[in-house]
């Protein structure tokens, strides 16, 4: 639990087959969708996925004799682990691995064994043939060393490790909230565990990510999907308050960023604003808004009551204050059924708009004076404004997002966008993020309960590009020393801590009928599997050697 005191929060990266950030052992679980393939035919993708006669897993039930399917996982990455990996799949068909030399290590029924190193294509599987009558289902892909204990432990360990500290894990990427699919998205069409990929506009599954925050002890911030019906909301809220850790708190938001054109919810919010009549402007987007996050709301504490555990969030546009304000007025009464106004705290330095002419001469000292007064001045007024707007309307003040935001706008340049990365590659980073974060704990946080105050950073991982250079890790496994707003950001919870002990006496994470976690007899501590709730554990492995014989633990 040492991520216990901790004011820091962090928004998860998307589930991808292009990710940096490997979130699962099984590495299919992050696989693209199915292409289609015909023998004869020398085109990637002949674009025939229809025509396929799809179980509800997202496995063919059958294929035409002339097509294959395929998809990709591991594809364009810096560093992905190399060795031996394991294939498995029930069920009956033909695989082929393609894009890479490997060594078959193994083959056989339904495994197969093959040692490679990947490369920048990632790796390719085939689904050449499969029986109609046992159709091939629960494809597989593990991970070097995980293939005894992927079913009970999911999750990458470097991944884990990476997010022990934070108090709490935004989904929203995790979810693919944004331009979220289908509309309306009913609890039917959710996603399963047991579907091909937890890739997709669908998002992943809620399972997976509770099982992440009931694993790492940190609370959840859920979007709701913004064309989710109102069952879908209510059937959402009954499963977290049903198998979420009690311990944990839940925080809620209507989509993300609906007043952000580039999004669908926010041509979804106009769309539904004009024929609602809510209004035949502009406005109509935050009225939806309004309405919408408020129903959701309602939903919510329908299922949790008033209970401190609920923290439903508003949000909407930080860069432009009285376009906030116009949005909360138009919340008028209905402000009391939320707890909290949730805003971004990033910091551009106006480095691409400003200084974009001298930015490819700008020493690195340069770039620390100009964003250190950048966030001293603009984003501490920032911080002040909206902090003044959340306390006249009895409302926690929590950040969403924040992190820095160095990145050019359209056309993009290759000069510019090397140098920004270079920017967010140099120790500067550690400086200015520590910076940020020092100001939002002097402006907000400690100002706050426990409630309010959180600091969510924008994003766990993400490779640097063009496109931004959003992750504070940009590999999963990167080293502490190469990682400067990865530094920043521990650092700063470490100056927060004040725990002397690291975990409590006893903690495990049901998995069915068994526990799994680590304890303590005496001051020796020991990892094992529990029947019963910890009253009685077998020690897996420990100071006494691997050994089936229970241990009696005190409470």
């Amino acid at each position: 639990m040492s991520n216990r005191n901790s004011s820091v929060g962090v928004n998860l990266g998307g589930l991808t087959y292009y990710s940096s950030e490997i979130k699962f052992v099984d590495v299919a679980k992050e696989s693209s969708n199915w292409i289609t393939q015909r023998w004869g035919n020398h085109a990637w993708d002949t674009h025939e996925l229809a025509k396929v006669n799809m179980r509800q897993d997202g496995y063919p039930a059958s294929l035409p004799d002339d097509m294959a399917l395929e998809k990709l996982v591991l594809r364009s990455l810096s560093h992905p682990p190399s060795g031996v990996y394991t294939i498995l799949y029930d069920g009956e068909g033909d695989i082929e691995i393609n894009l890479l030399h490997y060594q078959k290590v193994y083959t056989g029924k339904g495994r197969m064994l093959i040692n490679v190193t990947i490369g920048q294509a990632g790796i390719g599987i085939k689904l050449r043939r499969t029986n109609p009558a046992n159709p091939l289902h629960n494809l597989r892909v593990i991970l070097p060393g995980f293939e005894a204990r992927h079913e009970h432990f999911p999750f990458y360990p470097l991944f884990l490790e990476s997010l022990v500290r934070y108090s709490e894990f935004r989904y929203m990427d995790f979810l693919h909230t944004n331009g979220h699919t289908p509309e309306p998205t009913t609890w039917g069409s959710r996603k399963h565990t047991t579907y091909h990929t937890q890739a997709g506009t669908e998002g992943g599954s809620l399972e997976y990510a509770i099982l992440l925050s009931n694993m790492l002890g940190a609370n959840p911030w859920f979007n709701m999907p913004h064309a989710a019906d109102d069952n879908f909301v209510m059937q959402f809220a009954k499963q977290v308050n049903q198998t979420l850790r009690p311990d944990l708190r839940v925080y809620v938001e209507y989509s993300n960023e609906v007043w952000n054109g580039i999004f669908r919810q926010n041509h979804f919010a106009t769309e539904k604003g004009h024929s609602s009549g809510l209004d035949s402007g502009w406005k109509a987007a935050f009225k939806y808004y309004n309405k919408r996050s408020h129903e959701m709301a309602q939903i919510w504490r329908s299922i949790y009551g008033a209970s401190d555990k609920l923290v439903l969030a508003w949000a909407w546009q930080t860069g432009y204050q009285d376009y906030t304000r116009q949005a909360l007025e138009d919340l008028g009464t209905r402000v009391n059924d939320f707890t909290a106004l949730a805003i971004t705290g990033y910091f551009t330095c106006d480095l691409t708009s400003k200084h974009i002419s001298s930015l490819p001469s700008m020493t690195y000292n340069e770039v620390l004076s100009i964003c250190t007064n950048y966030i001293q001045n603009k984003t501490r007024s920032s911080f002040s404004y909206f902090m003044g707007l959340a306390k006249a309307r009895n409302l926690h003040l929590l950040m969403y997002e924040g992190g820095q935001h160095i990145v050019e706008h359209a056309p993009q340049h290759e000069q510019i966008t090397n140098k920004l990365v270079d920017i967010n590659e140099n120790d500067i980073m550690e400086t200015l993020n520590r910076n940020l974060l020092d100001v939002w704990n002097d402006v907000v946080t400690k100002h706050s309960t426990s409630v309010g105050g959180l600091f969510n950073y924008f994003s766990s991982c993400g490779q640097y590009s063009k496109y931004g250079s959003w992750g504070m890790l940009e590999y999963t496994g990167q080293p502490y020393s190469s990682a400067p707003k990865y530094r920043a950001v521990q650092k700063f919870i470490s100056s927060q801590s004040h725990n002397t002990e690291v975990a409590p006496r006893c903690s495990f994470v049901d998995l069915g009928s068994v526990s799994y976690g680590c304890f303590l007899v005496g001051n020796r501590p020991y990892c094992g599997s529990t029947t019963d709730r910890g009253q009685k554990w077998t020690i897996e492995n420990g100071a006494l050697g691997p050994t089936k014989t229970p241990v009696e633990v005190t409470a």
